[in-house]
């Protein structure tokens, strides 16, 4: 039986089959794709201009337009990533085609037994990214009464049951070397498999061969763009004077091109040639002994730059300009500026607003501009640092975080603020490191930053690395720079020149708000002249810091005249006619101002496709630690705080928040059902489980430290109340699998007691019109 194997393998024809199931795909096929997923990506926008017919007839499907057509026989000779892959059930038919050619019908199992493996070959292929595939999968199903080989074999092994554990053994053998030794090995030796930003936690396949070729496309762009090919001396003479390394980069695809992923974490090596000193010896190594330099990774060796640069983050924020890192850095900066321009009264005045984005921030920075602007940064001529250690112990595992912070009193690692279970340990002595050390290391990282691609080595001539630990903070000191001193004056003018604020209807100097996530702009102004002008400056652009903003993630909530024909991804407006800005995340309704989180990103794909699941271990745990990881970041003041939602909108992020999580829910068990089945009050305790930590979670909030303290008024009853409701909505649409589970939610809604004469704000709420985003959701 072996020894037919052996023979079919080499005689299989895997090309002509790979050929057949997994084609190159046609022009039809990428027009196809194509529109199908430019569909996708604008049919949540608004055009803030005049309606143009043209556009919305390609929007409602005219795919295959004679224009449409012209443009991709154009391109279609230079591949697009995102649409020239294989179809994973194509990549199935691919490997089963192959295993039917190659092994011989007998270990492969009665008819009903190709089915359920080509079942588990096809459960290995649709696994998502960080999904594992247990050795229980591959054996899913599989039984040895459907090998009738089995049957006939192994007489002589004892008694029955001596024969049915050697048979297990057996079986578990192949099945094991089946998947380890033919199924995986052919995926690797015919398909590149990666990630993509446009596919969520989805993996593509890409036949080998148009893998090289889009790699290749992506390798003469980068000679074309900010990157230069080095050869091997260049590349040790600038190691030769430092002490890290060099990072490894990878494209990924994305959807209009790839992105050049660096792995600047990861130590590097470089491999030495040394000529042998005796003759033996070249006779026996021609090429030469062969040793490997190693170097340290680069994040390592820029720990020390990265605490002093967060250190003048903490000291010295107005270096920063607008910057904002996270939500609570928005939140302390959104609050005074609503209560300031509402001046006590419960109604907000006209505000203008803008959103923008810099066109490819990271890759167009100026490099001599950037060393610049850190030289103001990096002051001092010498810096005191200090080690911590956070020592923290859950119940499944105990482990230590070291902290290196800039020591001065103020300074205390952001993650040592944990409850409970965390320890903080401060060192006594610290140790010193000088301004020329700084410096020459973001030097040598930003003029000399060298990446490996496959075997070429290049230098990066424009831009910065973004997967350096120090990125993001470069980024926004440098752009704190620019609005320092350029934009923050430019706004001061405005108003102070000419006739300034003659035509306005504010009786005093407009107020205003810009804040900036790395690279994405916001700005609210009482003053729509101010905000035009700030517009108009915007769209000019910055020569000397090399910054232009996306024209196509330009937003406004108000019209301009020669501006009829701008169209905008950031400007969307549901069902209920209520018009948002999409903001890093947030949805900014255009008229009040007001909060709630941005679900559009989740329209584009499956919501399956946005989650792992854990195969093995403890699944009703994992399920409850996912919905409530998820459930963490809605629970945030921004959301919830009177002082900038009504009562109403406080809570439909609440009720938003439970229907997305119902949602995750319903992918998570679907998927999990295919390998075990939970009991329903499993169900119900995972549920229960989430309500309870979004309750915990909003009492927390009044414990938030900010200059104003947050206002939440909304019951505990309530968040229960809206949650219920929200799972029985989405369950009921799936209800073939809740009949057990609805009712109990139900008993559970009824026992809440709430009264049969809802508040305005609770029907609101509950109204679904005002989600009609999250019903557009497929889940």
């Amino acid at each position: 039986m072996l020894e037919v194997l052996i023979r079919k393998s080499q005689c299989c024809r895997h090309l002509r089959l790979l050929e057949k199931h997994c084609p190159i795909p046609s022009l039809d096929e990428v027009l196809e794709r194509v529109s199908f997923e430019d569909y996708q990506g604008n049919q949540s926008t608004v055009n803030p201009g005049a309606k143009d017919p043209k556009h919305s007839d390609e929007l409602m499907g005219d795919s295959f337009s004679s224009e449409t057509r012209e443009r991709s026989e154009a391109q279609h000779s230079k591949i697009r990533p995102s649409v020239c892959y294989s179809l994973k059930k194509q990549v199935v038919s691919f490997i089963w085609a192959v295993c039917r050619n190659i092994v011989p019908p007998d270990l492969l199992g009665i008819p009903s037994n190709w089915r359920i493996l080509t079942k588990n070959i096809s459960r290995l292929i649709q696994m998502r990214r960080y999904e594992k595939f247990s050795f229980n999968q591959c054996l899913h199903k599989v039984k040895i009464s459907r090998f009738p080989l089995l049957s006939g074999m192994f007489k002589d092994c004892g008694g029955i049951g001596a024969l049915d554990v050697v048979k297990h053994k057996v079986l578990h053998c192949w099945i094991f070397w089946f998947f380890s030794y033919l199924v995986v090995p052919l995926v690797q030796a015919n398909f590149y498999v990666t990630e993509t930003e446009h596919e969520n936690q989805e993996v593509l396949y890409y036949r080998k061969s148009i893998w090289n070729q889009v790699k290749a496309e992506g390798r003469a762009s980068l000679n074309d763009q900010q990157f230069l090919e080095l050869d091997v001396p260049s590349v040790s003479k600038i190691l030769r004077n430092r002490a890290f390394g060099f990072s490894r980069a990878r494209f990924r695809p994305k959807k209009n091109g790839l992105r050049i992923l660096e792995n600047l974490k990861a130590p590097s090596r470089i491999r030495v040639k040394l000529a042998s000193q005796f003759s033996d010896l070249k006779k026996a190594y021609p090429m030469g002994k062969v040793k490997y330099e190693y170097f340290r990774s680069v994040n390592c060796a820029l720990r020390d730059l990265h605490a002093v640069l967060k250190g003048v983050q903490v000291k010295e924020p107005v270096k920063l300009g607008s910057s904002v890192f996270n939500y609570n850095d928005v939140y302390n900066k959104l609050v005074p500026f609503l209560m300031n321009i509402k001046n006590g009264s419960a109604t907000i005045p006209d505000a203008y607003i803008i959103v923008s984005d810099v066109a490819k921030a990271f890759d167009t920075i100026n490099q001599d501009k950037l060393l610049t602007v850190m030289e103001s940064i990096v002051s001092d001529e010498e810096y005191a640092l200090e080690k911590s250690f956070q020592v923290v112990c859950t119940k499944r595992s105990l482990w230590v975080n070291q902290n290196l912070t800039l020591a001065h009193d103020n300074i205390i690692p952001s993650n040592a603020f944990r409850p409970l279970h965390h320890v903080f340990v401060k060192q006594e002595r610290g140790r010193n490191v000088k301004k020329g050390e700084l410096t020459f290391y973001l030097n040598e990282h930003i003029k000399r930053n060298v990446l490996l691609m496959d075997t070429k080595f290049y230098l990066q001539c424009l831009g910065i690395p973004q997967g350096s630990v120090i990125s993001s903070l470069l980024c926004s000191f440098y752009y704190g720079y620019l609005e320092n001193n350029l934009i923050f004056p430019f706004l001061e003018k405005v108003c102070k020149s000419g006739n300034g604020c003659e035509d306005e209807l504010v009786e005093h100097m407009p107020k205003y708000l810009l804040l900036r996530l790395i690279d994405d702009f916001l700005f609210i102004s009482t003053s729509r002249l101010q905000a035009s002008s700030f517009f108009c400056r915007l769209r000019r652009g910055f020569h000397e810091f090399n910054c232009y903003m996306n024209e196509e993630k330009f937003g406004l909530n108000f019209d301009m005249n020669h501006l009829l024909g701008l169209r905008s991804n950031r400007l969307y407006a549901g069902d209920d006619g209520i018009s948002f800005l999409r903001w890093s995340g947030l949805f900014v309704n255009c008229c009040t101002l007001e909060i709630q989180a941005d679900y559009t990103r989740y329209l584009s794909t499956h919501l399956s496709s946005t989650q792992t699941v854990i195969w093995k271990g403890r699944p009703v745990r994992e399920l409850k630690s996912k919905l409530c990881r998820y459930l963490r970041p809605k629970c945030h003041p921004i959301f919830f705080d009177s002082n900038i939602n009504s009562a109403a909108v406080v809570r439909l992020n609440i009720y938003q928040a439970f229907l997305l999580c119902a949602m995750k829910f319903h992918c998570y068990i679907s998927d999990l059902a295919r390998i075990a089945r939970l009991s329903t009050k499993s169900y119900f305790d995972v549920l229960e489980t989430s309500l309870r930590h979004m309750k915990k979670r909003i009492k927390h909030i009044k414990k938030f430290t900010s200059e104003i303290p947050p206002i939440i008024e909304v019951e505990m009853g309530e968040i229960e109340w809206l949650g219920l409701i929200a799972y029985i909505r989405v369950l009921m649409r799936k209800q073939s699998r809740y009949r057990e589970l609805l009712p109990l939610l139900k008993s559970k809604l009824m026992a809440v007691r709430y009264p049969e004469s809802l508040s305005p704000a609770l029907k609101y709420a509950t109204d679904d019109i005002h989600s009609s985003t999250l019903w557009k959701i497929r889940y």
